[in-house]
């Protein structure tokens, strides 16, 4: 499990310039694997190439995309085990396919997909959620998804990330699913307060004041819910 730590700093201006002025709110966690700029830039082409039509960028986008899918549901998800995101991810992909036509070339691709994922990964859920009660909730990125060696890691070192881990984790999932899901798609996704609004048909200032908002309840929570404790 990945350690993770939320930070409040004061309201500057949006991510793009085209963004609102906003209180900049970072949800940290530990770095892992990530996709290099070029490869997001190889996404977001091939995302206009499927949406004109060009069956072969299918091909070349799917080995591109695949692990992006996979490690952004592992840390919607911590239920879901790594078959769950593949299969998430599969389903994704083909509901793209399917829906290609409704993608905008002014929005982002890769927000695009995160948005079908994000719903396919929460029908899922609800779907095992119903078989099993029970089921929690959490937002960390699945051990199966970590290239670090956690052999180097100290007893003491892993203990104190998994407890900051799961503080955070109890305070995200009493936040509503709506908020939950703009706090998923903006710190975990990477996504701006403008990919956003195109992705969920909202304004980008509505974005920014709702992930305000949610900030707010994750500190009120923390502080006024006990959740000092891993155990708590």
């Amino acid at each position: 499990m990945r350690s993770a730590t939320l930070t409040v700093f004061p309201p500057t201006h949006g991510s793009t310039p085209h963004e609102p002025a906003c209180p900049r709110i970072e949800l940290k966690t530990e770095a892992r694997h990530c996709v290099s700029e070029p490869e997001l830039a190889q996404i977001e082409a091939l995302g206009l190439r499927c949406k004109d039509g060009d069956a072969a960028a299918w091909t070349s986008l799917f080995p591109l995309v695949w692990p992006v899918l996979v490690r952004f549901v592992n840390r919607l998800y911590h239920s879901l085990d790594e078959q769950d995101a593949e299969d998430v991810a599969q389903a994704t992909l083909e509901a793209a396919i399917t829906a290609i036509e409704t993608f905008s070339s002014r929005a982002s691709f890769r927000a695009w997909l995160f948005g079908i994922a994000s719903q396919q990964a929460r029908t899922l859920f609800r779907r095992k959620s119903a078989a099993k009660r029970g089921l929690t909730l959490l937002v960390p990125v699945s051990d199966s998804t970590d290239w670090r060696d956690e052999s180097t890691k100290s007893p003491s070192e892993t203990t104190a990330e998994n407890d900051r881990a799961a503080i955070l984790h109890r305070a995200l999932e009493q936040l509503s699913e709506d908020d939950r899901d703009l706090v998923h798609l903006h710190f975990f996704g990477d996504l701006t307060f403008r990919e956003i609004a195109l992705v969920r048909k909202m304004n980008a200032k509505t974005v920014c004041t709702r992930l305000t908002r949610a900030k707010a309840k994750l500190l009120d929570i923390l502080i006024h819910s006990n959740l000092t404790r891993a155990d708590g």
